[in-house]
């Protein structure tokens, strides 16, 4: 029940958008990653692609949980 690659594949799509929007669309956020090295760039979009991904993930998993919990058990 909490490993699901259907899951995965669409929490990692919005990881990704999520992950693009923070950097390249928040004024602060792009003002700190412009004063970075191209290597430095790359590190950090693939560590906030795993935070993001870990996060909502964990977060999707918690929600499909407690609704499978409170529906009717089928007999």
């Amino acid at each position: 029940m909490f490993i699901s690659l259907k899951r995965a594949i669409w929490v990692g799509a919005g990881a990704i958008i999520v992950d693009f929007y923070a950097f390249n669309f928040v004024p602060r956020n792009i003002n700190i990653i412009a004063t970075r090295s191209l290597s430095v760039q790359i590190l950090d979009y693939i560590f906030n692609f795993l935070m993001f991904f870990a996060a909502i993930y964990l977060a999707v998993t918690l929600i499909v949980y407690f609704i499978k919990w409170l529906s009717p058990k089928n007999k």
